[in-house]
C-alpha cells in the first residue's frame, strides 16, 4: 500500500479524465442562452417544453463528443493506480448516465461510486460528492474532489473535502477556490502519491 492523505478519490469526467472537447458557447447559441451563466441552471428557468428541446441538443453534442473521447495523458493509469492502493475511486459528472457508460466500456474501467445528472442535486451542491463519500464511510478530509471547473472545485469545498483544480491548456481558469493546481495527470499522481 501507498502512504497517501486520501482514502478516496473523486473525478470529474468531461476535461478532467478526457481531453475536453465540448464546446459550451455552440451549445449556448444553439439553444439561444445568451447568459454566461451556469448552463443547466439556465436551461431549468425555460418553459417546460423549452428545456426539452434545450436538453435535447445538450445530449446531441455530448453524443458528438462521446466519439471523439479521448483519455487525457496518464488518466487511466492514475485510475488503475488508485483502486491498486486500495482508494476508493468515484465519478461526478453533471454528463449523463450514458455518457459514463459509453466511458466505461471504452477505457475498461469501473468506478466504485458515479453521479450524473439523472440524479439532482448537481455540482456545486455538495450532495453530489456526499453522495459517493457517505456510504464508503470515508470522511471528506480523506477524500480530494479533482475537477477542470469551478463546480468541481464548489462542491468538494463545500463537501468539506480538498480539491484540485485540473487546467487544461488554452482554457480559462476557474479554480480560484481549489486546495490544488495541476495541469497533468503527472502532477496529480504526485501529489495524490
Amino acid at each position: 500500500m501507498t502512504s497517501t492523505p486520501y482514502h478516496a478519490v473523486i473525478f470529474d469526467m468531461d476535461g478532467t479524465l478526457t481531453v475536453p472537447v465540448l464546446d459550451f458557447n455552440a451549445i449556448r447559441a444553439e439553444i439561444g442562452l445568451d447568459t454566461r451563466g451556469d448552463l443547466s441552471d439556465d436551461i431549468l428557468r425555460l418553459a417546460p417544453v423549452a428545456q426539452a428541446r434545450a436538453w435535447a441538443v445538450v445530449e446531441r453534442h455530448e453524443q458528438r463528443a462521446r466519439e471523439q473521447q479521448t483519455l487525457q495523458t496518464g488518466a487511466l493509469e492514475l485510475l488503475t493506480r488508485c483502486r491498486s492502493t486500495g482508494m476508493r475511486v468515484g465519478l461526478a459528472t453533471r454528463n449523463t448516465r450514458a455518457s459514463v457508460d459509453h466511458f466505461m466500456q471504452r477505457f475498461n474501467f469501473r468506478f466504485d461510486g458515479i453521479t450524473t445528472r439523472e440524479e439532482p442535486p448537481l455540482k456545486p451542491h455538495p450532495q453530489a460528492i456526499l453522495r459517493l463519500i457517505d456510504p464508503w464511510g470515508i470522511p471528506p478530509e480523506s477524500t480530494l474532489v479533482v475537477g477542470d471547473f469551478r463546480h468541481d472545485i464548489e462542491s468538494g469545498y463545500a463537501a468539506g473535502t480538498r480539491t484540485c483544480f485540473f487546467q487544461n491548456p488554452g482554457v480559462p481558469f476557474t479554480g480560484e477556490r481549489a486546495d490544488f493546481v495541476v495541469d497533468s495527470m503527472q502532477a496529480l499522481a504526485e501529489l495524490i502519491f
